[in-house]
C-alpha cells in the first residue's frame, strides 16, 4: 500500500466516523472535514487522524471538537464561528 493510499483510507475512514457520529451521508461527512481543514488551518490528513484517534480515545482537541459541531449543526458551507457576522 502506497502512501497515497494510506492517506485516502484515512481520510474515508474519518469520513465514515463523522458520517455516523453526525448522522450525516459520507458525501457530507468529507464536506465537513474539508471545512474543519479549512476553517481551523490544520491539514486535511492531519484531521482526519485526530478525528480517527477521537473514536479511540474519546478525546479531540477543543478547536476541532467545536468546528465538527458547528458544521454539522448548520452546514459545511457555513462560515467558520470566528468570522459568522452580526
Amino acid at each position: 500500500m502506497t502512501a497515497a493510499d494510506r492517506t485516502h483510507r484515512l481520510f474515508e475512514e474519518a469520513s465514515d466516523i463523522v458520517a455516523i457520529v453526525g448522522g450525516v451521508t459520507r458525501d457530507r461527512a468529507r464536506a465537513v472535514l474539508r471545512a474543519m481543514s479549512a476553517h481551523t488551518r490544520i491539514k486535511e490528513q492531519h484531521v482526519a487522524e485526530l478525528v480517527v484517534e477521537w473514536a479511540v480515545s474519546g478525546r479531540l482537541p477543543a478547536d476541532l471538537h467545536r468546528e465538527l459541531r458547528f458544521q454539522l449543526d448548520t452546514g459545511p458551507t457555513a462560515a467558520a464561528p470566528e468570522s459568522a457576522g452580526p
